[in-house]
């Protein structure tokens, strides 16, 4: 089953299973069937399927794990919503040619089914908590209905789990206990802090990870040109705008801002900070995460 809210009660939002969606990522099909089509999604053995919580480093996972795949330093056209799972017509997914590198903000159990089959490769992407508040309502402000969203709120809805932004432990939980349950399954963690302090380094366990084996001056090639500010201009300048961004009820929004790690610290109170805090600690307690706020 699924449910709606209205513009009058916030954001256009519609739920699935207990994950809301904001309406303007359905593309030729209600969300619904959409989630059930990608559970039935054909794999590949080429495939690399990035997941991550959203505003924890996707699309800069995305673009490196591309370059690695091509063999060479060249920012990809399209952008990363053309292959994003959950807002893309799947049929232009399932022609496109191998190695595909695709994309999905979604929990665990709306994958793919042919995932536990050791079908293609999985990186699962993770960021500390408080920047991925900070960042998500920077985001989410710019979405449809959202002007008046406060960071009070976006802070309250994670810490106390409420819908319909407040999905983060859950979806962690999720993923770690599926990460331990299929220890045999080509999965590779990375952080989102580790990968910002050594991305030379990062690059390189990405290449090892996906049996590309880069030579050392193509990862540093990669890195350098998959930096934060090189990578905002390619964004902003060089990529086509995804069909999800081109829409009357969906126009553009900017999707890179800072990536600094500890920006939390410019935007959360005492308060707010201590109150994600606990809940981090209860909510993740035996959680295989090493959250970084600093570097």
């Amino acid at each position: 089953m699924s449910k709606e809210r209205t513009e009058n009660e916030g954001p256009p939002l519609v739920e699935v299973e207990g994950m809301w969606f904001f309406k303007t990522f359905e593309t030729n099909r209600p969300m619904k069937e959409q989630i059930d089509y990608i559970r039935g999604l054909d794999l590949r053995d080429d495939d690399v399927l990035i997941c991550a919580f959203a505003k924890s480093g996707t699309h800069w996972t995305w673009e490196v794990v591309s370059m690695l795949m091509a063999g060479k330093v060249e920012y990809r056209k399209q952008a990363k919503e053309t292959v994003m799972l959950e807002a893309v017509e799947l049929e232009g997914v399932e022609s496109l040619p191998s190695p595909r590198v695709l994309n999905t903000h979604l929990p665990v159990n709306m994958l793919p089914r042919q995932v536990k089959d050791k079908k293609g490769r999985i990186i699962f992407v993770y960021r500390n908590p408080k920047d991925i508040v900070v960042s998500f309502y920077f985001h989410v402000s710019q979405a449809p209905g959202c002007s008046t969203l406060t960071l009070q709120e976006v802070e309250e809805t994670f810490s106390t789990e409420r819908p319909p932004f407040g999905t983060f432990f859950k979806y962690m939980k999720e993923w770690d206990a599926f990460i331990k349950e299929n220890p045999d399954l080509p999965i590779f963690k990375a952080s989102y802090e580790d990968m910002k302090e050594d991305p030379v380094g990062s690059v390189r366990e990405l290449s090892e990870f996906l049996g590309v084996n880069a030579p050392p001056e193509l990862c540093a090639a990669i890195a350098d040109a998959c930096g934060f500010q090189k990578l905002k201009h390619a964004a902003e300048k060089m990529k086509e705008i995804s069909p999800h961004f081109s829409r009357p009820d969906n126009p553009p929004v900017k999707l890179f801002r800072r990536g600094e790690v500890g920006d939390w610290k410019n935007h959360l109170t005492v308060a707010q900070s201590e109150r994600l805090e606990a809940a981090i600690n209860e909510q993740l307690d035996g959680c295989d995460f090493n959250f970084r706020y600093t570097l």
